[in-house]
């Protein structure tokens, strides 16, 4: 399925047309189930409008996905950049994360696919704090088109690369931190 989604996104980046190709890649030891706390990776940012749009809706998504902001102790850390220019860049065809995770199977094995990603990629990496490993990224490509200007539009960008992670922080972990702060 991956592999033909990747041979259509690159059909739509060469038509003139311009299409957005989101995907992402996660490390198959992670243990995702034991993450709740987050916090961004201290870096310099621009102070363009764009990097502001794409920290808050980073920071919706974590929060609709039950993760709290905790920048003295997060489990996993969010970085994020933003290519202007094309990049080749290896990716992995996987398994769904979902699927992954429930099976969390020893079998599934990293089947590279490299990708020519066009002008204008957003990546959003999640590393593990305790190891600074990165445990999982998304990206898209094609990012800047006739839609980029619109209201919005790179929160909805944030929003298709996060579909690619559909884990939500469960009830047992938020009642076990309810727990600890009695």
């Amino acid at each position: 399925m991956k592999k033909t989604l990747v041979f259509l996104s690159i059909i739509g980046l060469l038509s003139s047309c311009m299409r957005v190709f989101v995907d992402n890649d996660y490390r198959y030891s992670t243990h995702f189930k034991q993450y709740q706390t987050y916090a961004f990776v201290d870096c310099v940012r621009d102070t363009t409008v764009i990097c502001e749009d794409v920290q808050q809706a980073i920071q919706y998504q974590m929060r609709a996905r039950g993760y709290e902001f905790n920048a003295q102790k997060p489990n996993v850390l969010v970085n994020f950049t933003i290519y202007n220019d094309r990049l080749k860049y290896q990716g992995y065809d996987q398994p769904s994360l979902v699927n992954w995770v429930s099976t969390e199977n020893d079998n599934y094995k990293y089947q590279p696919v490299k990708y020519a990603l066009g002008s204008g990629t957003l990546m959003i990496s999640i590393l593990e704090a305790e190891t600074g490993e990165i445990v999982w990224r998304g990206y898209a490509t094609g990012i800047f088109n006739k839609a980029s200007s619109k209201q919005n539009y790179f929160k909805s960008i944030v929003r298709n690369i996060f579909d690619q992670y559909p884990l939500l922080v469960t009830d047992e972990k938020a009642q076990k931190g309810k727990g600890n702060n009695i």
